[in-house]
């Protein structure tokens, strides 16, 4: 994939049940995310079993090794949303900190931010509205959206410690956490759950 834009869901590592993985799929089929097949050494599996692969994974607290093959890392998998042409999903753990792990979503970068660093209102409106839905899962702890060259995501822990969450251009938050930052700077949409989608004053949407 060329460079891409991100939308990263963040979870507790406390929070890990039995059946995350599976409850996680069926929020994601809520929003609209359509399953298209798996990648790499997984091209031929179903959903379900590429899901109880990963579940097993973070129940182990897995992180890929420097001498492991990635064949044992997290698989991933294509999905179908909106009209873009690629969407790849995949865990990470452990990253940025040992108590989260992250679900993220990638985009070619071309379909959703313009030549001039601007973003595509059409692009940007299907993927708030996707986040919406999604945020009602109680497990979630933030959604932030990032591009290749911003630093990943603030973790939910920093946020509410003040620390700006990654907004390239959005990100959903709760209340609490939306009242460590200055409100001043952003846009801001009260949303269900408990959740506010913010928008950075700098970024503009055309």
């Amino acid at each position: 994939m060329p460079a891409y834009f991100s939308l990263s869901v963040e979870f507790s590592r406390y929070e890990i049940d039995y059946d995350t993985v599976k409850m996680l799929k069926s929020y994601l089929d809520y929003a609209g995310l359509r399953f298209k097949c798996g990648v790499n050494e997984s091209e031929n599996e179903s959903i379900d079993e590429i899901n109880d692969w990963n579940q097993k994974k973070l129940e182990d607290n897995y992180t890929l090794g420097y001498t492991d093959h990635r064949s044992n890392d997290y698989k991933q998998a294509c999905f179908e949303y909106g009209g873009f042409s690629e969407i790849r999903g995949f865990f990470l753990n452990g990253s940025p900190t040992e108590k989260e792990f992250e679900f993220m979503l990638v985009i070619p970068e071309e379909e959703v931010v313009n030549d001039d660093g601007s973003y595509k209102a059409d692009a940007i409106q299907k993927l708030k509205d996707f986040a919406r839905i999604l945020w009602v899962m109680p497990q979630i702890r933030t959604i932030q959206t990032g591009i290749e060259t911003s630093d990943g995501i603030t973790p939910e822990s920093e946020i509410i410690a003040g620390e700006k969450p990654s907004a390239y251009p959005f990100a959903v938050i709760s209340q609490k956490m939306f009242g460590m930052l200055q409100a001043e700077d952003y846009e801001a949409e009260q949303i269900n759950a408990g959740g506010v989608i913010i928008i950075p004053k700098n970024r503009k949407i055309v």
